[in-house]
């Protein structure tokens, strides 16, 4: 007869744990944190990247940089136009994808701020260069200041003038140089086309040309949008797989990261 008084006193007390919780979880601020983990969560595999989650990347990368590097990175990331730049994670993955292919060599078409420039430099093998080029002049002092904070100003040459008249001057008469190992395209995205095949004769064979904003913004989903730029983009998308998808001298793969970056590989 004493035990069940015990048992009552057991379920009530576990029935008061329960309602404290249940209040809890009714608090506005509980609903509002699970909406957002509900939001946020993967139902097929796939990641939605919100805010939160790019910034605890962001964080990750931070921790392998100099407390100085940091400063000049933070730094360079405010200001007008900032986010025409590449994000942090995508600009140290062009780092890394530099180191990994033992690249020396790099193109790239569109400068600004010369925030992925940075990065790219910073992956070449001993004695590299980045040749960079933008029709833009506003920028570039800001670009050259960043360089040489971040110590790469010696591994990039910079080139100013649009990249159609670059190009010109790089293949003159030679139907192929096959220069560099790696191109870096991110600029004018009506041009993309035309900078796609003039690249192809600078590229190594075994070389990558990467293409960005190929996503535009998630825009290119829609097949009636009103965005002139994502109309353009998917165009261009379509262009791209359909001639260098996968055939005897290209292979081409979708990096649905960041704002979309394209990448194929000459044979």
């Amino acid at each position: 007869m004493q035990k069940f008084p015990k048992k009552i006193k057991k379920l009530f007390s576990l029935v008061q744990i329960e309602c404290r919780r249940f209040v809890k979880r009714m608090h506005p601020l509980s609903i509002r944190r699970e909406f957002k983990y509900l939001l946020a969560r993967s139902r097929d595999g796939h990641i939605n990247v919100h805010k939160g989650l790019k910034e605890y990347v962001d964080s990750l990368i931070r921790l392998s940089e100099s407390a100085e590097s940091n400063y000049i990175i933070r730094s360079t990331g405010k200001g007008e136009r900032s986010y025409m730049s590449v994000p942090l994670s995508q600009a140290r993955f062009l780092e890394v994808f530099m180191q990994s292919i033992k690249a020396k060599h790099v193109l790239e078409i569109g400068t600004f701020r010369g925030f992925s420039t940075a990065f790219i430099a910073r992956g070449l093998q001993e004695g590299g260069l980045v040749f960079s080029c933008d029709e833009d002049s506003r920028p570039a002092p800001a670009a050259r200041r960043f360089w040489q904070a971040m110590g790469v100003e010696e591994k990039i040459h910079f080139e100013l003038g649009t990249a159609e008249k670059v190009l010109e001057k790089l293949t003159p008469d030679a139907p192929s140089l096959e220069f560099f190992d790696a191109i870096f395209i991110d600029a004018d995205k009506e041009n993309y086309k035309h900078y796609v095949e003039q690249s192809f004769r600078l590229l190594k064979p075994g070389g990558t040309i990467l293409i960005d904003n190929t996503l535009w913004k998630g825009l290119v989903q829609y097949e009636n949008s009103h965005d002139n730029g994502a109309t353009h983009m998917r165009n261009f998308n379509s262009w791209v797989f359909k001639e260098y998808g996968n055939n005897e001298w290209f292979t081409a793969s979708f990096v649905p990261a960041w704002d979309g970056l394209i990448m194929i590989v000459k044979k």
